[in-house]
């Protein structure tokens, strides 16, 4: 089915497909970017710019109606924190992401990171188009299996204080003493909290999500 808009042209309705959304594939492997580009040009979605490297894209001329298309390791620390940094320098483009298949845990930690759509990559040639085109209309894209994984964890209320207060920069001395509990008690919580999420430190866990209580005043509870 054609995605388009309709106009009355006298008792005719005509339908009017929108152009293409300009793309730019970023990948460190010359091969990932070929796959790329034949993907998206077999579908009638020229890649207008190849990068093969996440940081060299800062100084891109982008917008809203770009779509970025990201080659990374959803499972690997070290390439969410290049998805961040992505994010951080580029927010309006959407993010299409390409991993090798992975964990509900690691798909969820790169949606929370910023991407819009997450591909596998053997499967690219038959999702990739498709990921790109819903993307560029708003929708967000997750392999179907993986759908239910991918919400965010349910936290406690006292689990919900201590990452506010981590997002805040507090220490683990600094939370124990606002929260009146013990330094022990506040290392036990962000031990549920880095399970919670999939993730090793305080650094990836107040990056990958952005939780705090709606009433500051509940920090000292």
């Amino acid at each position: 089915m054609t995605v388009g808009t309709q106009r009355r042209v006298g008792l005719a309705t005509q339908q009017v497909d929108p152009p293409p959304p300009p793309v730019v594939a970023i990948a460190t492997d010359a091969e990932m970017l070929h796959r790329i580009g034949d993907a998206l040009e077999g579908q009638g979605l020229p890649v207008l710019a190849e990068i093969g490297a996440p940081d060299d894209a800062a100084g891109l001329e982008t917008d809203a109606s770009t779509i970025l298309v990201f080659a990374c390791d959803v499972d690997t620390p070290r390439e969410m924190a290049s998805l961040r940094r992505l994010r951080r320098e580029l927010s309006q483009p959407a993010v299409v992401v390409i991993s090798p298949p992975a964990t509900g845990t690691g798909v969820r930690r790169a949606l929370d990171a910023g991407a819009d759509a997450i591909v596998f990559a053997p499967e690219l040639e038959l999702t990739l188009a498709t990921a790109v085109r819903a993307v560029s209309i708003g929708q967000s894209v997750v392999p179907r299996k993986l759908r239910t994984s991918v919400e965010r964890p349910v936290l406690s209320h006292r689990e919900n204080q201590v990452l506010a207060l981590v997002r805040d920069g507090l220490t683990n001395a600094e939370i124990a003493e606002r929260l009146y509990l013990a330094e022990s008690t506040i290392k036990s919580h962000l031990s549920s909290i880095f399970t919670k999420f999939g993730v090793r430190s305080r650094k990836e866990v107040a990056a990958a999500v952005a939780v705090a209580p709606d009433d500051p005043s509940e920090r000292a509870a």
